[in-house]
């Protein structure tokens, strides 16, 4: 693997980003809307006197670490789409020396950097105008960051597959997939909530694993690192399924010439 060319590919997105206000207004701008859409209802909810245990900080903890999630997937899969779907660019990747590694590679190194500066954004509005601290979380919030950045790259894969695999009628995936998972994540309320026969579907995903550790720690107990640690092992299978299954779609992309869908 070529550092060369993973870095080029972010200077690429870092170049596009920088000169269109669409992408910078999702750079730094939509954070900040999400996180008072959320923190003004958890103030409504307080000035209502419900007898909720620590709204503000369960509801905007929810947020922070979703976003995560979100913009990890996304990233990834925007990048790809801009590079190679949207612009009909597809052949000329194929046919430079850069290899499907590198660029995933290379569109992580943005969507992390993304993430920094997107994060820091909601940190400092969290902190300002909600008097939250993220930091709160304490020693387990580096597991819980990166528990569920994986797995958001693990669902920018399968949007990639899915992509690659039936065209540009699966671009939705990059914003839907997340979204129609985020009620098995738990993100805003107690795993107990669900329906009892959807628990154990929502306990195979790391995210569940993730906020339940979230508002346990918020709420004042111990972390519960054996939760995470089972949502470290299950990120594994994730990322690891998800990888072979973009690679499996990539070999019959070229082998079934769906090429000719991007040109």
């Amino acid at each position: 693997m070529s550092a060369r060319r993973v870095f080029a590919i972010f200077r690429r997105q870092y170049y596009g980003a920088i000169h269109s206000p669409p992408m910078l207004f999702d750079l730094l701008l939509w954070p900040l809307l999400d996180l008072m859409i959320w923190g003004l209802l958890t103030l409504f909810i307080e000035k209502q006197q419900a007898s909720l245990p620590l709204p503000v900080g369960f509801l905007l903890g929810g947020v922070l670490l979703w976003d995560i999630l979100f913009r990890a997937n996304l990233g990834i899969s925007i990048a790809f789409l801009s590079d190679a779907s949207w612009s009909r660019n597809m052949i000329n990747l194929l046919v430079s020396p850069l290899r499907p590694v590198e660029y995933l590679s290379g569109a992580f190194l943005f969507t992390v950097f993304k993430l920094v500066v997107g994060w820091g954004v909601m940190i400092l509005g969290a902190r300002v105008l909600f008097s939250f601290n993220v930091f709160d979380i304490g020693l387990a919030l580096p597991s819980l960051l990166l528990i569920v950045m994986v797995f958001g790259v693990a669902l920018s894969m399968v949007v990639l597959g899915m992509v690659l695999r039936f065209g540009d009628g699966a671009d939705i995936l990059a914003w839907g997939l997340a979204g129609l998972l985020s009620p098995l994540a738990a993100v805003y309320f107690p795993l107990s909530v669900l329906p009892a026969w959807l628990r154990p579907i929502a306990l195979g995903m790391p995210p569940a694993h993730v906020f339940e550790a979230m508002r346990a720690v918020l709420a004042g107990r111990a972390p519960p690192w054996g939760s995470i640690l089972t949502a470290v092992a299950l990120d594994v299978v994730y990322l690891a399924a998800a990888f072979g299954f973009v690679q499996a779609m990539f070999r019959a992309y070229r082998r079934r010439g769906f090429v000719t869908r991007h040109m």
